[in-house]
């Protein structure tokens, strides 16, 4: 019995890092169609807005060019943090590196910034948002102490 213990844990500690691999892919998947200008929840800009995509792109084509600018360029922008997660996760995270570990304690963070941005949102539009934002913040936390004892191994006494 204490063998399956030692050997399940050894088995997290190896396969952690497919947790923020699979995180990485995650916003690859969300923000890829952002950076082609495809918007996969329009109802949050409708919520926000009142009136949709359409309605903006027609009643004020300036504004929706900023709109666009600012969505696409988030996009973009998860794709380098996706870029990243998926690189040190399958790099340094994989191999043990300490700064790994502690560098990784900004992707809950990140997230739950998310969630406090959209915390001042209106109702509707939360409720879109936080359940996969908290998915992916327990996501982390499991990705981060699963592996505890890989990145911090206990001193051995003689």
């Amino acid at each position: 019995m204490i063998m399956n213990n030692k050997l399940s844990g050894k088995f997290y500690e190896k396969y952690a890092w497919v947790v923020f691999l699979i995180i990485g892919i995650m916003v690859v998947a969300g923000g890829l169609p952002h950076t082609l200008g495809f918007n996969t929840d329009p109802t949050l800009v409708q919520t926000i807005s009142g009136i949709t995509i359409d309605e903006i792109r027609t009643s004020n084509p300036m504004f929706f060019n900023l709109y666009n600018f600012y969505f696409r360029g988030g996009g973009l922008s998860d794709l380098g943090f996706a870029f990243f997660l998926i690189v040190i996760s399958i790099t340094a995270y994989r191999q043990g590196q300490k700064w790994a570990w502690y560098a990784f304690w900004f992707v809950p963070a990140y997230f739950l910034a998310w969630i406090t941005l959209s915390s001042t949102l209106p109702s509707e539009s939360k409720s879109s948002l936080f359940p996969p934002l908290i998915i992916i913040i327990v996501l982390c936390l499991v990705g981060l102490l699963l592996p505890f004892r890989k990145f911090f191994p206990r001193a051995h006494t003689h």
